[in-house]
């Protein structure tokens, strides 16, 4: 047990000092709302700031782009790769495409997973072991989802996916689609904690808000509270809060 710093200035205040060991905590929010923002700087801050080596699996964007717009806040995940800080894993459960770059021209090197969920798993537990990883950021479990062949398939498989990272040693985040149709999802429910990335429109303005739907063994803040996507990165203001009475944009559009 203790607590592991999540990296986002401001957070740690609403969750009694951050997450707790080996949980594996579930970022929701719609499209745009910053949540592969927030589980990046999860993993770059951890490999910076504490010495803590991390993995990043890519399961949407290929890992080249994720690579490219993580430069947007000075994140050079290049220069971590190559001292065996961040090691990433591409593994699109759609299509699989072997991803190498020769390191004298970029000092990437991609691995490519098989689509069966339980050899990502293994995958992510060799990669792992070889950097001696506490963190873990997948991005995002949504495609796992959409990958089932059968709607029945979709809990057996999310539930065995986040059972496993349990046992990895690593305090894990995953990042999850959320739409207007759907209260909660079965990754909410096996998750340790929830945060929910909520973006919301007050006249003709947007309103970012952060709430933290439940977090397991943590007195944590129940009140949305702004937060910025600014040249750093995201920024939690924990002594401000946000009333909730005003339009959901994400809510609206799944309402439709």
């Amino acid at each position: 047990m203790g607590n592991v710093k999540t990296a986002i200035p401001g957070l740690d205040e609403l969750i009694e000092g951050g997450y707790i060991e080996n949980d594996v905590i579930l970022v929701t929010g719609g499209p745009g709302a910053g949540k592969t923002t927030f589980g990046i700087q999860y993993l770059v801050g951890g490999a910076v700031n504490y010495n803590q080596p991390g993995v990043l699996v890519v399961m949407e964007e290929t890992p080249s782009r994720m690579i490219r717009d993580s430069w947007r806040f000075g994140w050079d995940i290049e220069k971590l790769i190559a001292q065996k800080k961040i090691k990433v894993i591409y593994a699109n459960p759609f299509k699989y495409t072997k991803f190498v770059k020769e390191p004298q021209n970029n000092p990437v090197n991609v691995i490519a997973a098989n689509k069966n969920t339980g050899e990502i798993f293994k995958q992510i537990q060799t990669e792992v072991e070889s950097i001696k990883a506490k963190r873990v950021f997948i991005d995002s479990i949504t495609s796992l989802k959409l990958a089932a062949e059968k709607p029945d398939e979709v809990r057996q498989i999310v539930s065995e996916f986040i059972k496993n990272l349990e046992y990895l040693d690593c305090t894990t985040l995953m990042t999850s689609e959320i739409d207007g149709r759907e209260s909660f999802s079965v990754e909410e429910y096996l998750s340790s904690g929830v945060i929910r990335l909520h973006v919301f429109r007050v006249g003709g303005s947007r309103v970012r808000a952060i709430e933290i739907l439940k977090m397991r063994g943590v007195k944590h803040d129940e009140t949305l509270h702004p937060y910025e996507i600014q040249e750093k990165g995201i920024v939690v203001h924990p002594a401000e809060t946000v009333m909730n009475d005003q339009t959901n944009l994400f809510e609206t559009a799944g309402a439709k």
